[in-house]
């Protein structure tokens, strides 16, 4: 431990103040929370709090997540001397009432004139409640809050709305009754390059129109023509539904998103991650895109009316497994050369199967399943299988695995007994390194570079000491970046085995 914190302290304080920023950029981690982020370290010792003062980027993520004044009357803020240059009057007290408006002015004045990283998120509690039919779900779907939170929310976005000309990145999740507190960011976002919004009920957010830098646009629940945008310097455009709404079912059709990719043709990445309504038997006129490069579409309507020669990245998730086919006939239509996939829980179907054997120039493949089953496992087994054939994605470089909790069970409910990963096994291993060996063969290109491997649920894997964990250590040895992680209960004593490799077992 000691030559942990010796390590900590030998670095520069340069190098100390990223790391700050990035822990801040990182973590759900709230600035008018005295228990969070750069409070916290700017109280560790003289050094650290030196530090924190000196660097504004360590003050400059500005994230408020719904902040309730009677919750704040219960944030700890731990027995401390006082600390009149915080504004913090311990006072030998474990707790505290917190101004939230000071600490937020006080964050803002630190950091200076660096660039802002804002989180406004003002509106989840309208998306829960432990009754949806109850009286206060109703008064939330209305949009109607306690006048007193209400009056805080406003106080905190006219904080940061003064600010905006430093906002680089801003997301705002808010109710209607307070758009009308942005109005004066309009004209003043010029170095704003990534924006993300959700208003409820959706009602016309007019401010961001001159935005010269913007370039990342995402909607949440929240249709694109409510929103004045600078559609020619958009990039990158993403538009999602958040279950929790249960607000209906969506009003834009198929013609509305090929009208938009239409009407913008500097577009590179297109995401519309939910289905469309479109008319039975409709016929849209095609719309060749020669700048899309990623692709993100569950509606076979608006997939069949696309050709994309220049597409490169696709996401396939398993909610609409009608529009594989179509996406299939989108990637010959296209005669695009695919370079990443993303799947997410999606069975290896005929259809499926065709489209990664087809996709020879593919370069990463993540998979993504939800909770651990029998179809998940023979998903994982048959992948495993096509990919010990030399043939089968043969210029793969980064393969990437996350067997991921279920959020749609009942998380309350422990598993019984750890989940067995079974293709988590030395024949997993003996592909890995046919790949690596093929890859560093004399005069071939480098090409399998990284694998991940991270399973979120308790379990148990295959990995037997002589070959598999022998197997991975030697192409670490070799160049090979591995990262293996799996909560194993019955394997404590591997991490000792793995050394400095970066595969561990946690519990």
């Amino acid at each position: 431990m000691r030559r942990l914190i010796d390590g900590v302290h030998s670095q520069s304080d340069e190098i100390l103040a990223r790391v700050f920023h990035d822990h801040a950029e990182w973590a759900t981690e709230d600035i008018i929370h005295p228990g969070d982020g750069p409070w916290v370290v700017s109280r560790v010792c003289r050094s650290w709090r030196k530090i924190a003062l000196a660097h504004p980027e360590v003050w400059s993520v500005i994230r408020m997540v719904g902040p309730d004044p009677d919750e704040m009357d219960d944030m700890y803020l731990g027995d401390s001397d006082s600390d009149s240059e915080d504004g913090f009057n311990f006072g030998g007290a474990a707790f505290s009432k917190p101004d939230p408006l000071f600490l937020l002015n006080l964050a803002l004045e630190r950091s200076r004139d660096y660039p802002l990283i804002v989180t406004l998120d003002f509106g989840d509690s309208l998306a829960e409640s432990d009754d949806e039919n109850g009286p206060a779900a109703q008064m939330r779907r209305m949009g109607l809050r306690d006048s007193s939170t209400t009056t805080l929310h406003s106080k905190l976005i006219r904080a940061v709305v003064a600010h905006s000309n430093r906002w680089k990145t801003a997301e705002l999740q808010i109710t209607d009754a307070l758009i009308p507190h942005f109005a004066p960011i309009r004209n003043r976002l010029s170095m704003l390059t990534t924006l993300t919004v959700g208003v409820m009920p959706a009602r016309p957010f007019p401010y961001a129109r001159n935005a010269p830098n913007l370039t990342d646009i995402t909607l949440y629940d929240y249709p694109h023509e409510k929103i004045a945008l600078p559609w020619g310097s958009i990039r990158r455009f993403s538009e999602t539904r958040l279950p929790l709404m249960r607000r209906g079912p969506p009003t834009n059709s198929t013609a509305t998103y090929l009208k938009l990719l239409r009407d913008n043709p500097r577009l590179d990445s297109f995401e519309v991650a939910y289905p469309l309504p479109s008319p039975a038997f409709s016929q849209f006129t095609a719309v060749t895109h020669h700048s899309l490069r990623c692709l993100y579409a569950s509606e076979k309507s608006l997939i069949r009316a696309l050709t994309l020669p220049h597409l490169e990245e696709l996401k396939i998730e398993a909610r609409k497994p009608e529009a594989i086919p179509a996406i299939r006939d989108l990637l010959t239509r296209s005669k695009c050369s695919l370079q990443r996939l993303r799947l997410i829980d999606t069975a290896l179907d005929n259809d499926l199967l065709a489209i990664l054997s087809s996709s020879t120039s593919l370069k990463k493949l993540c998979v993504l399943l939800s909770g651990w089953n029998a179809a998940n496992e023979q998903t994982m087994k048959l992948l495993v299988t096509k990919l010990a054939e030399p043939s089968f994605l043969p210029c793969l470089q980064d393969l990437e695995i996350i067997i991921a909790q279920d959020y749609s069970m009942d998380s309350s409910k422990p598993l019984k007994s750890p989940c067995k990963i079974g293709f988590i096994n030395d024949a997993f291993v003996q592909m890995l390194a046919a790949r690596w060996e093929k890859s560093g063969s004399a005069g071939g290109p480098a090409y399998l570079q990284r694998v991940f491997v991270l399973v979120e649920l308790p379990s148990t894997v295959d990995l037997s000491r002589t070959r598999g964990i022998v197997g991975l250590q030697k192409m670490c040895d070799e160049g090979l970046d591995i990262f293996l992680r799996a909560r194993d209960p019955h394997a404590l004593d591997l991490e000792q085995d793995a050394k400095d490799i970066s595969y561990v077992y946690d519990v």
